[in-house]
């Protein structure tokens, strides 16, 4: 989705395919309620570290930056399993905390007055008056880093996962 942003990249929302259980299961039991996903995307892959730490840099982009940031909220995690013990993690949280990194934990209200922002520091940009943005999407977050302790020669696997909440438009990216 090279930018400048020039226009929504949702579909017409005649596409719906599965969600993930795992995915729909955890946002569910974070937020307390219990939403409808669609469409999840999924990239997962087992592998043996070498050292005693993983980690990538990433970013999340919205197309409900703006006008559908208070009540929208695609979701996603990086699920990571050591599978010796079962131990399942989310790396896909803000810094320091619990909180799952979505458009509504993480928004301006300077671009919709109709809800508080939430963790702006973490928010990057607001792209749709921004003639040079990178992304086509409507805004997104700073870098952050998913990172975690794992044991070196033990066997991971990971599971990056990501879907819409409610609706089947209006896309998100990682």
């Amino acid at each position: 989705a090279p930018g400048p942003y020039g226009s929504s990249s949702q579909n017409n929302g005649n596409e719906d395919w599965i969600a993930d259980p795992q995915l729909t299961n955890y946002m569910n039991n974070y937020f307390g309620e219990n939403a409808e996903y669609h469409n999840a995307s999924i990239i997962e892959f087992d592998f043996k570290p070498f050292t005693d730490q993983m980690s990538f840099n990433f970013l999340f982009a919205s197309q409900e930056y703006g006008g559908a940031q208070c009540t929208f909220s695609d979701s996603f995690a990086f699920f990571l399993t050591n599978t010796e013990t079962g131990e399942v993690t989310n790396l896909a949280l803000l810094p320091g905390t619990n909180i799952p990194i979505s458009v509504v934990t993480i928004r301006d209200e300077q671009y919709n007055d109709g809800c508080t922002s939430e963790n702006v520091e973490y928010f990057g940009s607001f792209n749709q008056n921004d003639p040079l943005s990178v992304l086509n999407y409507s805004g997104q977050t700073v870098k952050l880093i998913a990172a975690s302790e794992v044991l070196p020669g033990v066997q991971y696997h990971i599971k990056l996962v990501i879907q819409d909440r409610t609706d089947t438009i209006l896309d998100s990216a990682v």
